[in-house]
């Protein structure tokens, strides 16, 4: 389940006077998507606003977008261009902070490009109002969020679990089914696989 319009993600709530996207279809991600298609570089939209496209209402206050690592280079060059800034990075992600109180943090995950042409290949179209950005399949998010749980800050599980769960629930799949289950253990742990099994 896809939500279908920019519009339908009013159910965001974010401190006063943060820009969230889906509250205006000239938003930050529409704004980013038309920069991205005119420099043709490609991504992918994930972490929670992922999650709420794909049916869980929930509060977010950053933007997650998956690059290919080859192209960090441009990325960073077409957000300085917006007026971000650089916060924490390593080998596999950019955090930058933004240019003022009305925009949301961005983080760029990187991954290779053979990962990257995976994780495109099923994913899904995000609403018309951004300019044909695309959102990462559901499987691919529970997989994202399950190595988060198995990998991620201690202090973030709890959101990530939860999350999972709620994308479980409103998609109405069942952990039980073996491409699923093996997703989920494969991805995440013993533990979050019984957490879902009692969750349902």
């Amino acid at each position: 389940m896809i939500v279908n319009h920019i519009a339908d993600l009013s159910v965001i709530s974010a401190p006063s006077g943060v820009n969230v996207i889906g509250v205006k279809p000239e938003g930050l991600l529409a704004t980013i998507a038309l920069r991205a298609l005119e420099r043709k570089l490609p991504f992918l939209l994930a972490g929670g606003h992922a999650v709420v496209l794909h049916g869980v209402a929930r509060n977010t206050f950053d933007l997650d977008l998956i690059i290919r690592r080859e192209d960090r280079a441009p990325w960073f060059g077409l957000l300085q261009d917006l007026g971000y800034a650089l916060f924490n990075q390593s080998p596999t992600f950019l955090q930058l902070t933004a240019p003022d109180a009305r925009n949301l943090p961005v983080d760029l995950m990187l991954v290779e490009a053979g990962t990257f042409g995976k994780l495109l290949a099923d994913a899904q179209p995000a609403p018309a109002e951004t300019h044909g950005a695309k959102v990462v399949s559901l499987f691919h998010l529970l997989a994202l969020k399950c190595h988060a749980v198995k990998y991620g800050h201690r202090a973030r599980i709890e959101k990530d679990v939860d999350d999972i769960i709620g994308l479980v629930r409103v998609n109405h799949l069942d952990v039980n089914r073996p491409e699923l289950r093996s997703l989920i253990l494969h991805h995440g742990t013993q533990e979050l696989y019984e957490k879902l099994r009692l969750a349902r």
